[in-house]
């Protein structure tokens, strides 16, 4: 790590004093000034010289506060560049997995896991991953196979979506066994000629998440870098973990967009007087509008806040298997409701500024462009409606009318079940 200076908490192992505010707002300066002279690479030339990439060193043993980390870092960027930011959050929450997914229990799992960590920090490497998904007449068809060879495995095929795609050091990716069983692959895509990383997905407005096409041709992977794979209930547990890191993070910079959108509309309104020569931000009707939307913001941040409190309630394997599908509802309900929070409060504030968010460096043009994104992925909003409402009409009486969400039942951030 950059830093040698450690701390010690009680009960905790030594970890990295971390000035988190400092840091980030120097990869912030940095994204604007790249974004300003088209240089990405400097960017991430900036954001690998901190300790931003390697919270989950940092944060280890610690999910709920590796949670807060990445959310603040992500906000800040999303701010300044949804698309940007969201190429980092798919560092962030596959290594963030890594970091915290519980499997001390098994110590060949755990020291494979520990040797990942360990390149990653110590070879400062940025992670791109991919679930193999591809564009297809079925929903969720996956691209790609690996075939079972002497000393590893032969991966072919295409996977249609890789943020970071461009700027990884590691893959991270994963496909189907000839058995049709998941696997979980790592692989080191600079310079591999078996790793083709083909044209961009979004060629205009999410460029600059480096969301690209991916070919695998006849990639051998050796066995040391199978993470996991078969059908092994963590295989499973590992794929659901991570998906929650992942719905849980990616509302934390669609909500930075729409944090700088209200920022931008506080300054149109202070600097901009009615006919009557009052500031516009003096009438009341715009008090009200952008109070509302300040509500509707803090109320989606105390639902991601929520969800990311809870990712310390997985703590082993009984608690992988009996808390995990609770976590992923949770997850999955605060991505919907930031991403559309988000998307609704940059098209309010794009309303307040008029046309003049289109002209000159306005950043609402960016936001509005990137923002739009936020509800399509991972899960696209209708899956995640159509989860929850099944859930409600099942034969057993829906959850919040048996008990309330604060007590009986519910997850607290401390994995305890609390009763009445």
């Amino acid at each position: 790590m950059s830093s040698n200076d450690m701390t010690m908490g009680a009960g905790r192992k030594a970890r990295i004093r971390l000035d988190l505010a400092r840091q980030t707002q120097l990869a912030a300066d940095a994204l604007k000034k790249a974004l300003a002279e088209r240089d990405l690479p400097a960017f991430y030339r900036v954001f690998r010289s901190t300790d931003l990439p390697f919270l989950g060193l940092v944060y280890e043993g610690d999910a709920a506060g590796l949670f807060r980390a990445c959310a603040h870092v992500l906000h800040r960027l999303g701010g300044i560049s949804p698309a940007v930011a969201l190429a980092v959050e798919n560092h962030f929450y596959v290594s963030s997995a890594i970091a915290t997914f519980p499997i001390g229990d098994d110590e060949r799992l755990d020291a494979r896991r520990r040797a990942l960590l360990t390149e990653i920090v110590e070879g400062r490497r940025l992670v791109a991953n991919t679930n193999s998904r591809v564009h297809a007449d079925r929903v969720g068809a996956v691209g790609t196979r690996a075939r079972k060879v002497a000393g590893g495995h032969v991966v072919s095929g295409a996977a249609s979506y890789t943020s970071l795609a461009t700027e990884g050091d590691l893959l991270i990716f994963t496909t189907a066994l000839e058995e049709g069983f998941p696997a979980v692959f790592m692989t080191r895509p600079r310079g591999n000629p078996a790793v083709e990383i083909g044209p961009y997905l979004f060629p205009d407005a999410m460029i600059d998440s480096d969301t690209r096409k991916i070919v695998f041709h006849d990639l051998f992977v050796p066995d040391e870098d199978l993470l996991l794979g078969g059908q092994g209930p963590e295989v499973m547990q590992l794929l659901l973990f991570e998906m929650v890191w992942h719905q849980a993070l990616i509302p934390a910079l669609y909500l930075g967009a729409a944090a700088q959108a209200i920022e931008e509309s506080r300054r149109f309104l202070r600097a901009v007087r009615a006919r009557e020569g009052a500031p516009l931000a003096e009438l009341d009707g715009m008090v009200v509008d952008v109070g509302r939307l300040v509500i509707r913001y803090r109320a989606a941040c105390a639902a991601v806040r929520e969800a990311g409190e809870a990712m310390g309630a997985i703590r082993g394997a009984k608690d992988r298997a009996e808390r995990l599908p609770r976590l992923y509802e949770l997850a999955g309900a605060a991505k919907y409701t930031g991403t559309r929070c988000a998307e609704e409060i940059v098209a309010a504030a794009r309303g307040v500024v008029g046309a003049r968010a289109f002209a000159g460096d306005n950043v609402l043009e960016r936001l509005s462009k990137e923002v739009v994104f936020g509800p399509l992925g991972p899960e696209v909003n209708a899956v995640i409606e159509r989860a929850h409402g099944r859930r409600a009409l099942g034969e057993g009486e829906f959850d919040g009318a048996a008990s309330s969400p604060w007590l009986d039942g519910a997850m607290s951030a401390s994995g305890k079940e609390e009763t009445c």
